[in-house]
């Protein structure tokens, strides 16, 4: 199978036929298990377990159900909660500087935390995605649901910033996605992005950043979109595990390079100002990010 950019991509149980790779999961899995609350004597068992399934499931839906069983076994859900929180105030702190105008679209807003700092903040701001995470109800936000075959349900020219944090890679058309956020967003405005990317060696990070991962770092461009792979679904049909088909979240695991983003960026209308090399920052899913700062040219 091939992503939308013409790169292959494995089924999950193939991630494990590379040795380099496996050992790389280990490593990087276990502070991510760790982090979800579970007791550090029993991380490497956990680990194990799931990644046994991982290797052997007859099909990907009984591996997700029976690996989230485990992790569920150990009641973590208040400490994931607390944790999402954390992550959505990291996200808001790296994103705040960028930010133009006082209103603000976040495209595929997840569970809406960072709208909602965001608003806190004084800004206009409305959330969006393809389903209502049961966490937006809690806010005032305004929300819209977007339709994966419909253009998002904004007029042209609406918003003076858009987030689309960590999203492209999810959706079936990203560059649809791309040409629909430039299209909602005034002219000179601004579209902030955050990417899960591959192809990096970590040089423009701290040397104790690089030195965090140089277990990833070592990887070739290949392994490493793999090891993307294996962590992306991990966080998103593991941990946030739902046996709702239609709830699910989207991993057609589109990812690129931070200069593959740059180009397409730049082939849709935008003047990339900035990129920012965040490393590996979320304790929850290890998987390498950039900040892409937009400007929308019409």
């Amino acid at each position: 199978m091939k992503n939308v950019f013409d790169v292959e991509i494995c089924e999950i149980k193939d991630v494990f036929k590379d040795k380099d790779i496996e050992k790389v999961i280990h490593e990087m899995l276990s502070p991510v298990i760790l982090y979800t609350g579970i007791p550090n004597k029993e991380v490497k068992d956990v680990i194990d377990r799931c990644i046994f399934l991982a290797k052997n499931y007859k099909s990907l839906s009984e591996y997700e159900k029976n690996a989230h069983d485990i992790i569920k076994s150990f009641h973590i859900e208040r400490e994931i909660s607390h944790k999402l929180e954390k992550r959505a105030q990291m996200i808001y702190n790296q994103i705040k500087p960028h930010v133009i105008g006082k209103s603000i679209l976040d495209l595929g807003c997840g569970d809406g935390m960072v709208g909602e700092f965001l608003r806190r903040d004084r800004f206009s701001v409305v959330i969006s995605d393809i389903y209502k995470h049961p966490n937006t109800s809690k806010s005032d936000l305004e929300f819209k649901t977007l339709h994966p075959k419909k253009n998002i349900p904004f007029d042209d020219n609406s918003f003076d910033t858009t987030l689309v944090l960590t999203v492209f890679h999810h959706s079936v058309n990203p560059i649809k996605t791309l040409t629909e956020a430039h299209r909602v967003t005034k002219p000179g405005g601004r579209v902030i992005v955050i990417e899960s990317v591959y192809d990096v060696d970590g040089k423009e990070l701290s040397e104790n950043e690089k030195n965090n991962i140089n277990n990833y770092l070592s990887l070739n461009k290949d392994q490493q979109i793999t090891a993307n792979i294996f962590f992306d679904h991990f966080y998103n049909r593991i941990i946030h595990y739902n046996q709702d088909p239609e709830m699910k979240v989207s991993v057609p695991f589109n990812f690129n390079t931070p200069e593959g983003w740059r180009k397409l960026f730049e082939t849709n209308g935008f003047k990339q100002e900035n990129v920012i090399h965040l490393g590996v920052d979320r304790p929850l899913v290890p998987e390498y990010h950039t900040l892409h700062i937009l400007r929308t040219e019409k």
